[in-house]
């Protein structure tokens, strides 16, 4: 079996931290009779760059996280303090990121920002993470 690319060690990485957190976790968006809140690692832009010896490079991995947003009429769905919990736990996570199986890897910057969802019937909270990794 050949071995996975950086970028894919990168992206099982993330996924795993987010399933360790206990999160409901998807590599596509999920139908809408998926449970709130879950997390879809989705979109990664990759470079690299090879030596004789080495190959070495950067991922950029995008992570959203979805909730209901609660309101008066829903009191089912997630209050906002939960909702940057979530994100803010995997953003922990992501931070200890240290190692895939055959990289070493470094956590250079994350951002997030909150976005109101009203693309479904129900309103939502969507946050999106993006992270900036080096690989060596």
């Amino acid at each position: 079996m050949a071995t996975k690319s950086p970028q894919q060690q990168i992206y099982d990485a993330v996924f795993s931290a987010s399933l360790n957190l206990g999160f409901d976790t998807y590599d596509y968006l999920p139908a809408d009779s998926a449970d709130y809140p879950f997390v879809f690692v989705g979109e990664q832009m990759n470079s690299d760059r090879r030596t004789k010896r080495f190959l070495y490079g950067e991922v950029h991995q995008t992570v959203h996280v979805y909730a209901i947003q609660r309101n008066g009429e829903q009191p089912q769905g997630t209050n906002r303090a939960a909702f940057m919990g979530m994100i803010d736990e995997l953003k922990v996570e992501m931070r200890k990121i240290k190692r895939t199986d055959n990289f070493k890897i470094i956590e250079q910057g994350i951002n997030d920002q909150i976005l109101l969802d009203t693309s479904t019937s129900t309103a939502l909270l969507h946050g999106v993470v993006e992270v900036h990794f080096l690989f060596h």
